[in-house]
């Protein structure tokens, strides 16, 4: 059997590269071959991209302040991208689309997911990312959506009709959110299941196997910050209070965290004291790395809510009370240091068992 995977191309974010990859080990049990499509440009930063007149001018003139943002901004880009880029060559087979439609017979079926594929504020409509994404250039009796995930919480009124006829025309779907799957139900009627992200389909073991120690860490304590925005003082003091490092992957100005590989990533999540982040997949890997971790929601005004990932995953493994709101956390120091993982294994092993039944069901695959 043969298998292809159809996600966000992106060298830019550890989830989408490390669900791309746990994705692609799991389908390696009922297929002989998994491929990931990449079927956009490289999203690579390239000398390119800046030598042509328009930029040399805006450096020249020194244009709302150019020439710091190549300094400070886009060459640390480039270095973080051709990090991740790295883990892609190693890990993912690819296989490098221009023309969909001319692989349809190369594979039996093409499995959309995960991550925030049917999203669509992630679409551009010069890459029919809309039309890629539902797997619509594929026969009908091969699309297949592994934990899908929408991600906002209602679907714009002028792609409602879209939307309603690609799911329909879906031969099997599943959804990574309980808020998705009620979008699903409410657009065609169809009852479909919630499956957990690909990163839970393999053990802390396995993950164990591909990280790396990154080369300037010492053996320190510290506590890991993902997300945009200032520390809460709960952080800070807890760092304070127990002569705590407190390391940021999303500060630009320390270039060996913000170009952190993705098997540093790991890393970096197993061995913090504490992981403070409103990224799905670092919350993910603190659950199955045994790490204690909160949740900071920064909400803002204008901007998609798009937490409902991370609600049903606390709701899976019971970890709801694990927020800092507005700057507050309910939870006591010793609370927040000390969390229970006890149940982690069995919860894991279980969604595995639901995950693979599907994916069997899916594929046409009987015991």
């Amino acid at each position: 059997m043969k298998i292809a995977i159809v996600t966000l191309n992106d060298n830019c974010n550890y989830g989408n590269r490390l669900q791309n990859y746990a994705l692609q080990v799991f389908l390696k049990s009922y297929a002989d071959i998994v491929k990931t499509i990449w079927y956009d440009s490289p999203t690579d930063f390239k000398l390119k991209d800046i030598m042509n007149l328009k930029s040399a001018i805006k450096f020249i003139i020194n244009r709302n302040g150019y020439k710091n943002y190549l300094k400070k901004v886009y060459v640390k880009e480039c270095i973080k991208t051709y990090n991740i880029r790295k883990f892609s060559q190693k890990y993912i087979v690819t296989d490098f689309v221009n023309e969909l439609d001319k692989i349809v017979d190369d594979y039996d079926y093409f499995i959309t997911g995960s991550d925030q594929v049917w999203n669509p504020n992630f679409w551009s409509k010069s890459a029919n990312h809309a039309n890629i994404r539902f797997l619509r250039f594929a026969p009908e009796e091969k699309r297949i959506a592994y934990a899908a995930s929408i991600a906002i919480p209602s679907i714009p009124k002028d792609k409602e009709q879209f939307f309603r006829e690609s799911l329909n025309e879906m031969k099997v779907i599943s959804m990574r959110e309980k808020a998705g799957a009620e979008l699903v139900k409410e657009l065609t009627g169809r009852e479909v299941p919630v499956v957990v992200d690909p990163t839970l389909l393999l053990s802390k073991q396995e993950w164990q196997k591909i990280e790396l120690v990154p080369e300037w860490y010492k053996g320190e304590k510290y506590i890991l910050t993902y997300f945009l925005g200032n520390p809460s003082p709960i952080i800070e003091n807890l760092a304070k209070k127990n002569n705590w490092k407190v390391y940021n992957l999303m500060d630009i100005n320390n270039l060996d965290l913000y170009a952190s590989r993705v098997e540093e990533f790991v890393y970096l999540i197993e061995h913090a004291e504490l992981v403070a982040t409103d990224s799905f997949h670092a919350c993910v890997f603190s659950i199955l790395m045994n790490t204690p971790f909160l949740v900071v929601n920064r909400q803002q005004k204008g901007v998609a809510d798009m937490t409902s990932r991370i609600d049903t995953l606390l709701e899976l493994f019971g970890y709801q009370d694990r927020y800092i709101v507005d700057g507050k956390c309910n939870l006591s120091d010793e609370e927040i240091l000390h969390m229970d993982f006890s149940d982690v294994e069995a919860i894991q092993k279980k969604e595995i068992a639901r995950s693979t039944a599907f994916i069997k069901e899916a594929l046409n695959i009987n015991d």
